[in-house]
């Protein structure tokens, strides 16, 4: 109803009343009571609202903000906090607009990196529908659609337990975090799938996934986490640390390089099953993921091959002065390789099978591979050797000794050993018959 009024006003706006009015009330009269409106459910909001805000030259950034008065309270993950002015003006419409300088406005500010534009952002938000839980907005200048959702008790620091710990979102975070005890490690930490518990692994190795409450300071475990000899209830925000510490100090979450247990896996793990496909890496991967299908915008998927069962097609030919090219033999082999191929506009099952296809024949060798050779449609592809994506893969998985293996979910996590930042993520699939067929083209 809210958005049919505004609508409706706009429409309205300019016209001269020689018939009679649809509404009760004029149009200027609806699109200040729709602005009332607003304004109301935005300060109605205990606990104050979570906007999760994506510029446009940049990545997501959550905030928490409370409304009161004219003025707007805000903090976001990296624990930084600030205040603006506030209001609900009619600009063809009702339009949030933060008036003074916040961290909000760094990301339009063009003093910041990468500088002379900023990320992007901005901070008028026509305001399309109002519902009392959700405020659906759309920014003024990009047209984007966003939303500001009632927060519950202790927000804040979900957004920031997300924002350190889920290896799934995206974010520039290391893979693996601890919970340190007397500054040793004492458990592993993983936040749980439903992102509001977290799987603790402790020194018998066993998992145990623990439900967390969100407070006014942090959060506490449903059932106390016992490790390194100590038991630990509840979790506070330290924002000098940027990290979570218990009541007493005793235990705090931090980043690690690997895990302090074993993950019992190593590549091994992978040769149980020989054909997968990725969808998703780490941040610093998923980069290189989004340049590459910038590049090829008809990219579908990345698939791997681990000691796979494959038909290897042989052209042999040559080429005169006049670059007239002659068959000189085609033949087909079956041999057992790996290969990591880039499916582009390939349908599944064709005989190129992706338009980008590394390989390599030697057999892994414990937990160092390195693909020798690339084929782009069927023809030598040096250049693909040295592809930044294609780096990036194979410097976490093919070209690092010591990968740890963690399988989640169904899925395989692949973490590089000199760099908790970077992984892989892998998903098991069936396997064709055969797994796939490789050209080779040899030049005689």
């Amino acid at each position: 109803m809210f958005l049919a009024a505004v609508w409706a006003a706009g429409m309205c706006v300019a016209c001269v009343n020689e018939v009679d009015d649809v509404f009760d009330r004029n149009a200027t009269q609806r699109i200040e009571e729709a602005m009332a409106e607003c304004d109301a459910v935005l300060q109605d909001s205990e606990f104050g609202w979570r906007f999760d805000y994506t510029p446009s030259n940049g990545a997501m950034v959550n905030y928490v903000m409370r409304f009161h008065d004219g003025r707007v309270s805000m903090e976001n993950a990296e624990g930084e906090t600030s205040e603006s002015t506030y209001k609900v003006v009619n600009a063809e419409g009702p339009v949030l607009s933060f008036d003074t300088y916040s961290i909000l406005h760094e990301l339009a500010d063009p003093s910041e990196y990468p500088y002379g534009t900023g990320q992007g952002g901005e901070f008028e938000f026509v305001v399309d529908r109002v519902t009392a839980d959700t405020v659906y907005v759309r920014g003024r200048k990009s047209g984007s659609s966003f939303k500001l959702s009632r927060a519950a008790e202790g927000e804040i620091y979900r957004v920031r337990l997300e924002a350190s710990m889920d290896v799934d979102g995206g974010k520039d975070i290391a893979f693996f975090h601890t919970l340190q005890v007397g500054g040793q490690d004492a458990a592993t930490l993983f936040l749980g799938t439903d992102k509001r518990s977290l799987d603790v692994m402790t020194a018998d190795e066993q998992v145990q996934n623990v439900p967390v409450e969100f407070t006014t300071s942090g959060f506490r475990f449903s059932t106390p986490v016992t490790a390194g000899g100590v038991s630990v209830s509840e979790m506070e925000w330290d924002n000098v640390r940027k990290t979570f510490v218990s009541a007493d100090g005793s235990a705090l979450v931090a980043e690690a390089s690997t895990s302090p247990f074993s993950m019992g896996a190593t590549v091994d793990q992978l040769l149980s099953s020989p054909y997968y496909k990725m969808n998703g890496a780490s941040a610093s991967i998923t980069l290189q993921l989004l340049e590459f299908a910038n590049d090829f915008p008809e990219w579908q998927r990345t698939e791997f091959f681990f000691d796979a069962d494959a038909v290897i097609d042989t052209l042999k030919y040559q080429v005169d002065t006049q670059d007239q090219v002659t068959e000189l033999g085609h033949a087909q082999g079956r041999d057992v390789l790996n290969s990591m191929s880039f499916v582009v506009n390939n349908t599944y099952g064709l005989p190129e099978w992706g338009n980008f296809t590394v390989k390599r024949i030697e057999r892994m060798d414990a937990d160092e591979a390195t693909f020798v050779e690339g084929i782009r449609n069927g023809a030598p592809a040096n250049s693909l050797n040295r592809n930044i994506f294609c780096k990036n893969i194979k410097g976490v998985l093919f070209d690092s000794r010591g990968v740890t293996v963690v399988p989640r979910g169904g899925m395989f996590y692949i973490v590089s050993s000199s760099d908790p930042k970077r992984w892989l993520i892998l998903q098991p699939q069936s396997l064709p018959q055969p797994a796939m067929v490789i050209p080779t083209l040899v030049r005689q």
